[in-house]
């Protein structure tokens, strides 16, 4: 389709004559899945987490009556409360689509159309970042199993300009940088490009995850330990001086910034690809399986108590324990400590429910956790330090000073 304008703004991005603004070639639609709250679709019973995994194919999407019915839409801010219609046409309107067609090479998994924006208020919209799209549409809904249902015969109603589009960042207007959000609404959107396997959207979120995840804390409480032996003899000579120096220098964070990324990484690379649960009969097939990993691997039993002890210090598991259970617990007692908090919250959120958590989620989060609690604990320490020693203390920093200053004194 051809058209004449006056100022390309963008590999896609046209000023039209008339200053309006043409983004040609956008996505705005895809086939496979999407994840719909339950409250959504009526009729339809959702997951453990009140979701439910959308899916249509391509006999669906780029059946000739549905690309038919979208073109001429309108193109809209946001989901209007009610389906768009000649009565309110008006009031929600600010350009529509056209073109609609199915897309070719790469792109064949793709509805394409092109977006003529006719208002002040939606091009500076588009241009300020507001480039996700989202389709409105009617369609049926055929349930497959619990959290499970297939979209099929889509009719088209409008195309909304929205901060994050169901259908991920692919379905967006070219010619933009991606818009962070804020950390819950960014482990929203892996939670659910995760569900959907939607690998462009997973890699796009690592790439852009919150800084709160994968900068380092540099306001963590640290100590120095310093431990003296006194059987050890006095300094030979006096540039040493006494005990009241303390070494400066800020906190090597590098080690901490990379175990937060791999973590991150696992995190997700677990989650895609979850561990395969026993297949026989079990009252527990948690328990099973870690009892599986447990037998045929030596380590495994002993690497997670060695993880729950960095995640919360001190925990030790019962005789007989059971190591999923062990996980779901410790983290739990972890969250209600204020550095267990501080530890799991960029992971899991303000409100999880450990024993609810899915077993691969729990299994992600629990190595995760303890690989970040690892590196801190081996992050230099900062200038910052505590005492554990008091006046009466024949070791204490004041003693050992008085001793030296009497060995220089002789």
């Amino acid at each position: 389709m051809q058209y004449f304008y006056t100022t390309r703004l963008g590999n896609t991005r046209f000023e039209m004559a008339d200053g309006s603004l043409l983004c040609k070639d956008v996505p705005i639609a895809r086939i496979g899945a999407q994840v719909y709250d339950e409250s959504e679709l009526p009729g339809i019973v959702g997951d453990e987490d009140g979701e439910i995994v959308v899916t249509r194919d391509a006999d669906e999407v780029f059946r000739p009556e549905t690309l038919a019915s979208f073109e001429g839409m309108a193109f809209t801010l946001g989901h209007p409360k009610d389906m768009v219609n000649p009565g309110n046409w008006k009031e929600h309107a600010h350009g529509h689509i056209q073109n609609v067609r199915r897309g070719t090479g790469d792109q064949s998994d793709l509805m394409l159309g092109d977006i003529h924006i006719k208002t002040a208020e939606g091009i500076r919209k588009v241009m300020d970042g507001q480039d996700q799209i989202s389709m409105g549409y009617d369609a049926q809904y055929e349930q497959q199993a619990p959290g499970q249902a297939r979209q099929h015969t889509i009719i088209g109603n409008h195309c909304a300009s929205v901060p994050n589009g169901r259908a991920g960042i692919r379905c967006s207007i070219g010619d933009s940088t991606f818009m962070t959000t804020k950390n819950q609404g960014w482990f929203s959107q892996l939670k659910r490009a995760i569900k959907t396997k939607d690998a462009d959207s997973l890699a796009d979120l690592v790439d852009n995850a919150p800084s709160e995840l994968v900068e380092p804390s540099l306001d963590l409480a640290r100590a120095v330990n310093i431990t003296i032996n006194p059987a050890q003899p006095l300094p030979p000579n006096k540039e040493l001086g006494g005990l009241t120096t303390d070494e400066e220098g800020g906190a090597q964070t590098t080690s901490e910034l990379e175990a937060k990324v791999d973590a991150l990484a696992l995190l997700v690379q677990q989650l895609i690809n979850p561990a395969s649960t026993a297949t026989v009969d079990s009252d527990d097939p948690e328990e099973k399986e870690e009892k599986n990993r447990a037998t045929t691997d030596a380590a495994y039993h002993q690497g997670v108590v060695a993880r729950a002890e960095l995640i919360m210090p001190g925990v030790k598991l019962p005789e007989g324990g059971k190591l999923a259970a062990f996980k779901r617990s410790t983290m739990d007692a972890a969250f209600k400590t204020p550095e267990g908090q501080e530890l799991l919250a960029p992971l899991v959120g303000a409100s999880p429910d450990f024993a609810k958590m899915p077993k691969a989620t729990l299994d992600a989060v629990f190595v995760s956790a303890s690989e970040i609690a690892k590196a801190r604990n081996s992050a230099p320490a900062t200038a910052s330090r505590a005492s554990f020693y008091d006046s009466s203390n024949k070791n204490s920093p004041a003693a050992l000073n008085k001793a030296f200053a009497a060995h220089w004194n002789k």
